[in-house]
């Protein structure tokens, strides 16, 4: 009831009677209903980034505490990072001209290495692509800087930037006095300008100075869920008090296991009253003159007169821990769009069918988490890596400065996954392909292969067989196969 409800009812309870049975017979939604059981849920639609960053600091410490910490927790982050970029998306130059093709795919194998790519020296691009979408789903948002060093071969360079490094503190830029918020320049239609980033020296003190960064030369990964959304929040938001209350759990059932597990003899001692000489007597002590303190296989001890032995044997029924914890990964892991069985590793129960089922589902949640990585991470750094080659002279492509999109093209090799029953999934993709429903191209794509590559290996172990002398049935149609054992069964007649 709000305030205005309030007054009238103190000063008219008829009226306001009449007015609460209004308003519930013209009410839709039970779901917009405020009544005694909900009252006090009272959230409120405002600017998502005022939102937003109010608890996004305090949500991305939590995540990053339960990636160091819970077991729960680094299963479904690497569960996502495992599948959707595994080894690396790779890419496959698709310009006109195939030797270029060759060349380009050449110099981006020189540049991938970690000497070469990353402005530290020490991760390779695809391992770098594996950081970025890990701090993308653990922190919420992960950024990259292009950076380019005359002094190298290949002058690009890739500088990872922690997005805790975005000045908060700025309200607007200087001399244009353009709006800055939780860090980014934005112009009138929330578009960033540029990225105000503060310096950080070698120890690790933030200096409080920061730079302007364009925004052509930032990589900025995150998760849009709102309109005027300008930053991400960490992707286990919806289930970091899930995990943790389980992590919690499973440790209170650690200690009370512990405890139950725990058998204690007390010595106590019947005094007289008024006291005496049993009252005086010393602690019971074993053969060897050591106070008794403990039970040992086998043991015979003689108490004095006047004390007993109690026993502590704190018991503890069976609990339904299994089954709670279970419950917490399924739910967990579907806030994720993760299968039980991939966030738990327990694939004992299950079914070929639902295996199957489950293993489906879970590309589809890796499907659009490589399309993202790709569009906004594997395009723009190949385009950059292109013009750096071409501006360092490395590979000639004449008129590439008015045919740029037509020399920048590429397809990206995704990690493939394995087949839970091969032959029944090569059979199945047989039958597709014989019936025009996939090619060879796609085949392989969802395997993670090169289809040029896979004919011209298939093309070379075949001439080598037979530069041997080998006949090998592997590199022969069925059709011909079978028809070679017609052959000899009638000869053999």
């Amino acid at each position: 009831m709000n305030i205005l409800e309030k007054a009238i009812a103190i000063v008219s309870p008829e009226w306001a009677y009449k007015r609460a049975v209004f308003n519930d017979a013209v009410r839709s939604y039970d779901a917009g209903r405020v009544d005694r059981f909900n009252d006090t849920w009272t959230p409120i639609n405002m600017d998502t980034e005022n939102s937003d960053k109010m608890q996004r600091d305090l949500i991305k410490a939590r995540a990053r505490s339960l990636e160091a910490n819970s077991d729960m927790a680094e299963s479904a982050i690497g569960s996502i990072v495992r599948n959707s970029v595994g080894t690396g998306i790779q890419p496959q130059a698709r310009t006109p001209d195939d030797g270029i093709n060759k060349k380009l795919e050449e110099l981006w194998k020189e540049w991938t290495k970690q000497e070469n790519c990353d402005i530290t020296g020490q991760q390779t691009f695809y391992e770098i692509q594996e950081l970025l979408l890990r701090r993308k789903v653990v922190d919420g948002e992960s950024m990259v800087r292009k950076v380019y060093d005359k002094s190298a071969r290949i002058p690009l360079k890739l500088q990872l930037i922690k997005p805790d490094l975005l000045d908060s503190y700025l309200l607007t830029a200087p001399k244009t006095n353009r709006i800055i918020r939780s860090g980014i320049e934005l112009n009138d239609y929330l578009k960033p300008v540029a990225y105000w980033i503060q310096r950080k020296s070698p120890d690790g003190y933030i200096t409080y100075q920061s730079d302007r960064v364009p925004a052509d030369q930032i990589l900025h990964l995150w998760r849009k869920k709102h309109a005027d959304q300008i930053r991400g929040i960490s992707e286990l938001a919806t289930s970091i008090q899930r995990i943790s209350e389980t992590d919690e759990y499973l440790r209170a059932e650690t200690i009370a296991a512990k405890i139950a597990a725990c058998y204690a003899v007390f010595i106590t001692t019947v005094t007289p009253a008024g006291g005496g000489a049993v009252g005086r007597q010393t602690q019971t002590k074993d053969k060897e003159g050591k106070p008794l303190e403990s039970i040992r296989p086998g043991m015979i001890s003689k108490l004095r007169p006047g004390e007993n032995i109690s026993a502590a044997n704190p018991g503890r029924s069976a609990t339904t821990a299994g089954d709670y914890v279970k419950i917490q990964q399924q739910l967990a892991g579907s806030g994720l769009g993760l299968s039980y069985e991939l966030v738990s590793r327990d694939f004992s129960k299950a079914t070929f069918s639902s295996a199957r089922q489950g293993h489906l589902e879970d590309r589809r949640t890796f499907l659009p988490i490589q399309g993202y990585m790709i569009a906004h991470c594997c395009r723009p750094i190949w385009e950059a890596f292109v013009e750096a080659v071409v501006l360092a002279g490395l590979v000639k492509i004449p008129g590439y400065w008015t045919n740029k999109e037509a020399y920048l093209s590429a397809d990206w090799i995704t990690p493939g996954w394995e087949w839970i029953d091969p032959q029944k999934e090569a059979n199945a993709d047989v039958t597709l392909m014989k019936n025009g429903g996939m090619t060879l191209q796609q085949w392989c794509a969802g395997r993670g292969y090169d289809w040029e590559a896979q004919l011209q290996q298939m093309a070379k172990e075949k001439k080598y067989a037979e530069d041997l002398g080998l006949d090998l049935t592997i590199h022969k149609p069925e059709a011909v196969q079978a028809a070679e054992m017609n052959h000899k069964g009638v000869n053999d007649e």
